[in-house]
């Protein structure tokens, strides 16, 4: 049978849950402040993507400003259709919109094609980082685009 350890073996380990405190807790925060990080870029880069889908659906759909399409959500214009849910972004995304004839590109047009087509938004907002990363530039440049067809001014049924 093991014989408890004396009070002097004892002392000579005092404080060394202390010491570990200190030396692990810096790397701690750091894996905290990373992962805030990521969650953070995660949230705007789908509030960036979600403003690109609504000013394409916006284009897409009433691409003259429609009064029917602005009673029922409420926007005034393309760009309050594409800027509504970025209010929690600052600076103000900037976004682009294109239309062309194919689905794949080029979208180099900036009028409405006059009969079908395709509408691509661009949405870009430049994302900070809490602190600088080594080797991880402080400033990452999101972009989110969504092409949509644009609907006919009369559908057409089969």
């Amino acid at each position: 049978m093991r014989r408890p350890p004396s009070p002097k073996q004892c002392s000579t380990r005092r404080g060394v849950a202390a010491v570990e405190l200190a030396v692990l807790l810096p790397f701690l925060c750091f894996l905290f402040v990373v992962a805030v990080d990521y969650a953070r870029i995660f949230y705007m880069a789908v509030t960036v993507q979600t403003c690109a889908r609504n000013g394409a659906y916006y284009a897409s759909n009433y691409p003259n400003n429609s009064y029917l399409y602005n009673d029922i959500y409420g926007y005034a214009n393309l760009n309050d259709a594409i800027l509504r849910d970025a209010g929690n972004l600052s600076p103000t995304p900037t976004y682009t919109v294109y239309y062309g004839s194919s689905p794949n590109g080029p979208f180099t047009q900036t009028t409405e094609p006059s009969r079908g087509g395709y509408v691509q938004v661009t949405v870009n907002w430049t994302f900070h980082t809490i602190t600088g990363y080594p080797g991880v530039p402080s400033n990452v440049s999101l972009a989110r685009s969504c092409v949509m067809e644009i609907a006919p001014a009369t559908p057409t049924f089969p």
